[in-house]
């Protein structure tokens, strides 16, 4: 039951980590401007705490955000991410003999948000949406979802013409981000963007009806962004 647990928890931070909402300085404010930016989320890990504990690390997951500028100050942001585990062979405790049966699964979650980008000044950006998360998980586990509003800043410093710190902060009820990267220039209209994250979430159902268990859980998941970002 641990590991089914454990599979579970995975599942939820690979989408939690990649679901990182941030204004990198590759995002366009200009009416009609458009940004697309295509990556994944390396090196994951994951920790659960509450109705059950574990500490994971994740295997493959993809994203891609497309922004577009309204005027020289406002941008919509839409993000969508497919997450996956590795297919894991967990016992299943039953309330008959053999009490445990052995099944082999995998996880899917797919993460969407929707933001607005405020541009303060050109170091600030301001960062208000909201987000939506679905998680399948087998016949085993019921499916969740959780959904919030959240808000915060994303604040760059150029170091020169090819590189760009950017450090973002965001919260909201049950969930909060620190996320801390650097962008480089490879082209006029090709960047590519490093950051690790570490975002909370709080109160996700976790439900196994087969073991009878259902309660919350509160995870902490940290890991690695790369993206390619292309302006077009």
């Amino acid at each position: 039951m641990r590991k089914l647990i454990a599979l579970f928890t995975l599942t939820t931070g690979l989408l939690m980590t990649a679901n990182t909402v941030w204004a990198s300085p590759t995002a366009e404010f200009e009416k009609g401007a458009m940004s697309v930016e295509i990556g994944s989320t390396l090196d994951s890990k994951v920790s659960g705490r509450g109705k059950a504990s574990a500490d994971v690390v994740g295997e493959f997951g993809f994203k891609a955000t497309a922004t577009a500028g309204i005027n020289d100050r406002f941008a919509v942001q839409l993000k969508h991410g497919m997450f996956k585990s590795e297919r894991t062979t967990i016992p299943v405790p039953i309330p008959m003999p053999p009490y445990t049966v052995s099944m082999t699964t995998y996880a899917k979650a797919e993460p969407s948000d929707l933001n607005v980008l405020y541009k303060v000044n050109p170091n600030l950006t301001f960062i208000t949406g909201y987000e939506y998360t679905k998680i399948s998980y087998g016949d085993f586990v019921s499916s969740a979802s959780k959904s919030a509003l959240h808000f915060g800043f994303t604040g760059t410093h150029k170091l020169n013409d090819d590189y760009t710190l950017f450090a973002t902060l965001l919260g909201g009820k049950d969930v909060s981000l620190k996320e801390f990267g650097v962008s480089y220039k490879m082209s006029k209209s090709t960047t590519f963007n490093v950051s690790y994250a570490e975002r909370k979430v709080k109160n996700v159902d976790l439900k196994v009806p087969a073991a009878y268990i259902n309660g919350k859980e509160n995870y902490t998941m940290k890991g690695i962004s790369c993206l390619f970002a292309f302006k077009l």
